[in-house]
């Protein structure tokens, strides 16, 4: 009823992949980026590589099945993976909706999932998904304190036996929350450290 009321969105604007996948990397030094990692004879370039981390970066949350040999690949190699997915149109679209708010974590509706994002997420602590679910502020991120980054920590699918499911929740915490966190965290500092420290 009156949904001729209803005010129509227009097309979102969001920066080209390229540009999204550079300002990230400029999180690191020049050396730290696209850096390939070669385990018996197989080289895959990770976007980031910094210590111990490998940092892969992905414009929206469709998964293809790669991603976990991808995963495999960096752990193998010795390095805890993050994968980084820009969200933020989804929201825009409203095909990822925020469903609730409890002890600062968020729950996640993904409204016609298009893979089945329950399968991705286990036990393994050798991997963090974060979701990028605002967009970037202009300028140098190193210092940017936006709280534009949800970690998830634990997804469900209404039957994770299927590929493209009908419905997929999931829970992000708050931290990293900013690129400064990231930063911090990618540098060597702990989540509870700087989770103390804000």
């Amino acid at each position: 009823m009156f949904s001729f009321l209803k005010k129509k969105k227009g097309p979102y604007a969001q920066t080209s992949t390229a540009d999204w996948q550079d300002q990230w990397r400029s999180l690191v030094p020049p050396e730290c980026r696209n850096v390939p990692v070669t385990v018996d004879g197989v080289s895959i370039e990770a976007y980031v590589l910094v210590n111990h981390f490998a940092m892969m970066l992905q414009d929206g949350l469709l998964m293809e099945a790669s991603f976990f040999d991808v995963c495999e690949h960096f752990q193998r190699a010795g390095y805890h993976v993050i994968w980084l997915m820009r969200c933020t149109q989804d929201v825009y679209n409203g095909y990822l909706k925020r469903a609730g708010e409890r002890n600062g974590s968020t729950r996640w509706v993904w409204k016609s999932p298009t893979t089945n994002f329950g399968r991705w997420i286990s036990d393994n602590r050798e991997a963090s998904i974060l979701i990028q679910h605002t967009e970037l502020p202009a300028g140098d991120i190193r210092d940017c304190d936006a709280p534009v980054l949800g970690r998830v920590t634990w997804a469900t699918s209404d039957d994770d036996t299927k590929m493209v499911p009908g419905r997929t929740e999931f829970q992000t915490l708050p931290l990293p929350a900013t690129p400064k966190q990231l930063l911090r965290w990618l540098n060597g500092e702990s989540l509870r450290s700087i989770s103390e420290r804000n």
